[in-house]
């Protein structure tokens, strides 16, 4: 009783805002937070968290008095890397590659101040943990003073967009609600833990400042899928930190706008988000958890069977790295690892649920335990040393499938297109040998880059079938069989609408280490096929062949010292240290083009470690007939 009381005492402040039924963390969040802080992991946490504070505390805390631009626009016009962030240097802007400062445009310094606002918000929630474990004042006040900078800014931020014009995404801090509806959701979470040690006229001027014109913003904000999941999520937020039941409501039941309506349109039977990508998977997931965890305090209970299909299903589609394929708009090196802390909070919610506890220590058997939020889950996590036997799993909505031999894993995709997100690549496949791909979705670069738009978003940079030279329309193909089996699988998929008159199917089976790729292409008119596989490693021939300019279109162009070989027979080659063979019927001529395009979107550095290099390697078979057919067995 005695402990319990003083328990108490220590964290009044945090009672007190669970008492009035308003609240982001409840009194077991906080007893858990404050047991974590004294393991030897989580003392290690809260140093790190102390010395990440310390080192922002070493410049300016200013608020910008300028409004934020397009994260996409902070990258080196030459390079496509992003500039190095620099407190000092608001309009100099650093290109590690160039070794040089960029000065002068004014959408780069636009964009500086976004990426200040970002480290603004890391500082308030780190300060939001610190103060939760510790107790220490000091904490509860570094939020309080920024977040009352900001109210003092924030109504004279004008709505703007990306382009810096009034649009109906705009946001005030950044160039998109989106952006702002982020910002939100976590900023209303730091405020609330250090709101009791503020006065009532520092309380008023934070809700008039910032919280009541970010809700009235957020409101007029009515979008869907990833967009409006954050818009919810940044409302139900400000409404919890204004006490306001209307905001929650509209946020979660809005017939068109709200989380349910979103949660029912977009997520798939089959626990995937409907945007086709891990990577926008794991974002909308990240507003729900939030979500979810913020209305606790309203009596509302929001993780349901679909939330944990949402959590459950990339874990079982991931290779055996713990990697994913980059589908569609997806950052290339997006991995189970990076969304750990996301499994912290999934395993105390849903009950101590063993699946999650099998994620969470795969994940720590790559990387140590350093989340914030696994102070919340404060339990000792046994280490493994085995890789678990994953079988091969289908997707039926999302529309791939994962064939699965000890750590080798071959994913094809035919789904829907994805939405604003899709790419045109129905039937690609990626191959991964347990350490890295051989055969890779390479995913997008920054948006403000144009190889986002003439490669990374082309038929050509997926491996799959590309015809006359032109990108696959929007469609959804169709899976016609899949068997799983103890050492691989077989699954064959079409794709009937991808272009108009050509009827294609794939055929995968993996069995043990060797896989056989049948690709066919039915037509009653004469086409120009290309057969494309995007190769991480430069395929070495037997034979030479001829250099030659590939400019069928402008997406060709980014294919650089192609060498082409003509053929009428089987033609192998080595990619690392796997082999194919490549199989065309009844002796037919054929093209074998290889060259070198980009690979790996800079500044995925820690992916790139697994990599010689940051290219990669189109292999193209080519022919002009009224059908194709191939085959291609490797051995990896």
């Amino acid at each position: 009783m005695r402990n319990r009381l003083l328990l108490a005492l220590l964290f009044i402040p945090c009672l007190l805002s669970a008492q009035n039924g308003y609240y982001f963390f409840t009194e077991s969040d906080i007893s858990q937070i404050r047991s974590a802080a004294k393991t030897e992991w989580g003392k290690s946490i809260i140093e790190s968290l102390k010395d990440t504070v310390e080192a922002r505390r070493e410049y300016p805390l200013t608020v910008p008095l300028l409004e934020g631009g397009h994260i996409h626009d902070y990258f080196c016009p030459e390079h496509q890397v992003r500039f190095s962030f620099d407190w000092n240097k608001p309009e100099a802007h650093y290109c590690s590659q160039c070794k040089h400062y960029w000065t002068g445009n004014k959408r780069y310094d636009w964009a500086w101040v976004n990426v200040a606002h970002t480290h603004n918000y890391s500082y308030l929630r780190n300060c939001m943990y610190l103060y939760l474990a510790t107790g220490e004042r000091v904490y509860a006040e570094y939020i309080r003073n920024m977040m009352l900078d900001y109210a003092s800014k924030y109504l004279t931020y004008l709505e703007h967009d990306t382009a810096r014009k009034v649009g109906p995404w705009g946001g005030k801090m950044f160039g998109q609600s989106l952006d702002e509806s982020a910002w939100a959701s976590d900023a209303c979470r730091a405020y609330m833990v250090a709101k009791p040690i503020m006065t009532p006229e520092e309380i008023k001027e934070i809700e008039k400042g910032y919280l009541i014109p970010c809700s009235q913003l957020l409101l007029k904000r009515r979008g869907t899928a990833n967009w409006q999941v954050w818009h919810n999520s940044g409302l139900i937020a400000l409404g919890v930190a204004l006490q306001d039941d209307n905001i929650i409501n509209t946020a979660l039941n809005d017939p068109e706008c709200g989380y349910h309506a979103q949660m029912e349109r977009y997520v798939y039977n089959d626990g995937w988000w409907g945007e086709g990508s891990p990577t926008y998977h794991y974002y909308p997931l990240h507003a729900i958890i939030l979500s979810a965890d913020a209305v606790r305090c309203r009596n509302i209970n929001l993780y349901d069977e679909k939330l944990y299909k949402m959590l459950a299903a990339p874990a079982a589609g991931a290779y055996a790295d713990l990697y994913f394929p980059a589908h569609n708009d997806g950052w290339y090196g997006e991995s189970l690892i990076a969304q750990v802390s996301l499994y912290e909070i999934a395993y105390q919610r849903y009950n101590n649920d063993p699946f999650f506890m099998n994620v969470l220590q795969q994940c720590y058997r790559y990387t140590p335990r350093t989340a914030a939020e696994a102070l919340e889950n404060c339990i000792e996590i046994p280490q493994i040393r085995s890789i678990p036997s994953c079988p091969s799993v289908h997707f039926e909505n999302t529309g791939y499938a994962v064939l699965r031999s000890d750590a080798r894993t071959v994913v094809i995709k035919y789904g829907p297109h994805g939405g604003g997100h899709g790419h045109p690549d129905k039937l690609s496949i990626s191959v991964h040998n347990g350490d890295k791909e051989i055969v890779s979705d390479m995913g997008t670069c920054a948006y403000g880059v144009p190889a986002f738009t003439k490669w990374y978003r082309k038929t050509l940079s997926h491996s799959t079938l590309s015809v006359d030279a032109k990108d696959q329309r929007e469609s959804t193909g169709k899976l016609l069989s899949f068997k799983a089996r103890k050492n691989g699988g077989e699954v064959l998929a079409e794709a009937p609408e991808a272009y108009p008159g050509v009827r294609m199917n794939r055929k995968l089976v993996l069995k043990k280490d060797k896989l056989t790729d049948i690709y066919t292409a039915l037509s009653d008119n004469e086409h120009l096929y290309d057969y494309v596989l995007i190769l991480t490693e430069k395929p070495v021939f037997g034979q030479a062949g001829e250099s030659i300019n590939l400019n069928d279109s402008p997406a060709y162009s980014y294919i650089k010292d192609a060498v082409i070989r003509k053929q009428s027979s089987p033609i192998s080659c080595k990619v690392g240290n796997a082999s194919l063979v490549i199989h065309m019927p009844d002796k037919q001529e054929f093209e074998v083009i290889i060259g070198e395009a980009p690979g790996i979107p800079p500044g995925n550095g820690s992916v790139l470690t697994k990599y010689d290099s940051p290219f990669c390697y189109p292999l193209i078979i080519r022919i002009k007939d009224k059908n194709f057919k191939i085959r291609t067995e490797w051995k990896f």
